[in-house]
């Protein structure tokens, strides 16, 4: 229990130092990382150095023998004295066999007596380049380098010299002039991937493999040299502004134009002849730090491979153990499974239950409906009848005697007994088995049989009437009496409902689907409640007042669409009002 206790207090500070131990082991690995990548970094770049100055002096080093050998031949210089035209061919094969930039002769004043160009737009025949150091080092060393723009062509190269006669003791007669150019060397560090460049002993990039680098200086020149530089046109007219190049702490860190190298330098000027050349290779220092970065990468991706190995392996020994739960839990599943079908089961046959009751209540009601309606029109119907009769009696004494008084009291009767009448008349369609007789008919028909009832109450409300048929007969099966009960009832429930409106208009229009004829008959009333849309069908419902209907319409005119396999809607119009649809199926082509 103690050493539990003591356990428990210690453990914050057993994951600190962990956590510790964790971030120092990292950052060591960081260190050991980086350097390891800049060493190699470093030793790539010296091998890259190697190759470039391989490169250039190969190119620079292929026509060192060319001016010593020309100035062995003496024939040469003497057709340059004396048959310069042939000078110039014999300097234009040795030109084109070589692949030198051009071959020309120079006299003791600097004066171009012959070359390989003569005859083109560039030539530098009768050119004077005295001010060239090339031509200077010649006449006094016996040979002379140097490199620079050309002051004719403007294309640079390297030129080398060599003095005729070669023995200095002897005094000087001509110069001749080899020019190399370099730019195709040149463009293969522009293709290239790498970052490299030379500078001459005045510091200025003469040869870069980022072209906007060319012509620049790695300090500033002072001012004579920068007139000397001038007075032999090495550059033409290239301002030689400084390269945005900066030291780090380290030298072979250097911050070029915002971004950080890794450089190594390699001296090429002794070997060539020019003095004060170097060559500089430059690494991207980000190469480090990607390297390193991708290092960690997999580091971290083998961690987690162990851990995702470890887990694997917790979970294969946890397997066996929850194989028994997973048992017990697949049986309560199953066992879930069941009780939630039971129980959706049961309130599908509760729901089909109620159903069921709700129509046999709707049905017993119906068919008590229907007994009460045949014995109550079989009682009336002759009592009734036998008043009529005896009321017309009374009025026919009544008018003899001028009995004005008796006579509108009989009126009022009369009317009290056709109001009953027409009761038992609605019983008698709801009651009795009806005129189940179906055949083909128009539908269009109906509108017209219906209206021939309805016309004078549609008129004696004032009642705007709008009916759409179809030019074509629209043909279903059912009987042409009940159908024109069905939209009687419907036409007097609309002018009904339209009483107290300023707007009243009556729309009756027939249409037609693939399978079914659609008959709507629209208002302009106060619409219908949602409550009374539920029980809109029922038999009895009724929102008129009392005395005026008994709600049986739509009930029989619900059950006469019924019968021959077609329904009875009614739904509220946005713009006001109720739309009463009846829709029944077309009748086939072969229906009598």
């Amino acid at each position: 229990m103690v050493k539990r206790a003591l356990s428990k207090r210690h453990a914050p500070l057993l994951w600190l130092l962990l956590a510790f131990g964790f971030i120092g082991l990292a950052y060591l690995s960081q260190q050991r990382l980086h350097q390891f990548h800049y060493d190699q970094e470093i030793k790539q770049s010296q091998e890259s150095s190697r190759f470039y100055k391989a490169s250039l002096l190969a190119s620079m080093r292929r026509y060192d023998y060319l001016p010593t050998v020309l100035s062995s031949n003496n024939e040469l210089f003497s057709l340059a004295a004396n048959d310069p035209d042939l000078a110039n061919q014999k300097l234009l094969t040795i030109q084109q066999r070589s692949q030198a930039d051009a071959v020309y002769i120079l006299n003791t004043d600097g004066i171009t007596i012959a070359s390989s160009n003569a005859g083109t737009p560039t030539s530098f025949m009768g050119r004077s380049y005295d001010y060239r150091p090339y031509f200077k080092e010649a006449i006094t060393e016996g040979k002379g380098n140097f490199y620079g723009v050309g002051a004719t062509t403007a294309v640079p190269g390297l030129f080398v010299s060599s003095r005729y006669p070669l023995d200095l003791s002897k005094p000087a007669k001509a110069v001749v002039v080899v020019k190399i150019n370099l730019q195709p060397l040149l463009d293969n560090w522009l293709s290239g991937t790498d970052t490299v460049f030379v500078s001459n002993d005045n510091g200025v990039l003469v040869l870069s493999s980022n072209h906007s680098w060319l012509y620049k200086t790695l300090g500033d020149i002072p001012t004579e040299q920068l007139q000397s530089i001038k007075a032999q046109q090495q550059f033409a007219n290239e301002p030689l502004t400084r390269l945005d190049l900066a030291e780090q702490d380290q030298i072979t860190i250097v911050k070029l134009d915002g971004a950080r190298y890794i450089r190594t330098i390699v001296e090429v000027a002794s070997e060539i002849g020019i003095q004060g050349w170097t060559l500089q290779h430059l690494t991207p220092y980000k190469t480090i730090t990607d390297k390193t970065f991708s290092d960690w990468t997999k580091i971290i991706a083998l961690l987690l491979a162990a851990v995702a190995i470890l887990l694997a392996i917790r979970f294969k020994n946890t397997r066996a153990e929850l194989k028994t739960s997973r048992g017990e839990s697949s049986q309560l599943r199953e066992l879930n499974l069941s009780l939630n079908h039971e129980i959706i089961e049961r309130k599908q046959v509760e729901a089909e239950l109620t159903k069921a009751q709700i129509d046999l209540r709707r049905t017993s009601k119906l068919t008590a409906m229907g007994q009460l309606s045949a014995s109550i029109t079989h009682e009336l119907g002759q009592p009734l009848s036998a008043m009529r009769n005896y009321i017309a009696t009374l009025q026919l004494s009544t008018a003899k005697n001028g009995d004005s008084r008796s006579d509108k009291t009989l009126g009022k009767l009369l009317s009290l007994v056709e109001r009953m009448t027409n009761v038992t008349h609605q019983l008698r369609y709801f009651a009795r088995s009806g005129d189940k007789e179906v055949h083909r008919i128009k539908l269009n028909n109906t509108i017209t049989g219906a209206l021939s009832v309805t016309q004078p109450a549609i008129l004696e409300a004032k009642v705007i009437l709008k009916i759409d048929s179809p030019d074509t007969p629209v043909y279903i099966v059912a009987g042409e009496i009940r159908m024109e009960q069905v939209l009687i009832n419907l036409i007097q429930n609309a002018i009904h409902a339209m009483q107290g409106c300023e707007d009243k208009r009556l729309d009756i229009c027939i249409a037609q689907t693939d399978t079914s004829a659609v008959m709507s008959v629209s208002d302009t009333g106060h619409g219908i409640s949602e409550s009374t849309l539920k029980e809109l069908f029922e038999p009895f419902y009724s929102t008129k007042p009392s005395g005026i209907g008994m709600g049986l319409g739509l009930a029989i005119s619900s059950n006469i669409v019924t019968e021959v396999g077609g329904t009875l809607t009614a739904e509220n119009l946005d713009t006001g009002g109720a739309r009463f649809l009846v829709t029944v199926p077309l009748a086939n082509d072969d229906s009598k």
